[in-house]
């Protein structure tokens, strides 16, 4: 398979570390002394912006689903980025390189 096809493990990059941010957001629930990196959260909805919308409205009434949506649905929001960066790159590599 010629390089330009492999899928690139850099598309992994991202979605991991939105899955890390998101995990050390959480520890300050289970770690009472760590209970200040729960600002990592803000961050992460913020980011998250597109996908998080429906998070925003979920959590007023529904915290657990609207967490549970912002680690899943975040962190597919960011593997399907980081593919479509990647393609767009491989392509720019094939009209250079001709």
């Amino acid at each position: 398979m010629p390089r330009t096809q492999m899928r690139s493990r850099w598309v992994y990059l991202l979605p991991f570390l939105h899955v890390c941010a998101c995990l050390i957001s959480m520890i300050g629930h289970v770690i009472p002394k760590l209970q200040s990196l729960g600002i990592v959260w803000v961050f992460v909805m913020l980011v998250d912006l597109p996908v998080s919308a429906l998070a925003y409205a979920l959590a007023w009434n529904h915290g657990t689903i609207a967490a549970v949506w912002v680690v899943v649905a975040g962190t597919l929001w960011w593997y399907i980025l980081s593919c479509a960066v990647g393609s767009l790159y491989h392509r720019w590599l094939l009209r250079r390189t001709g």
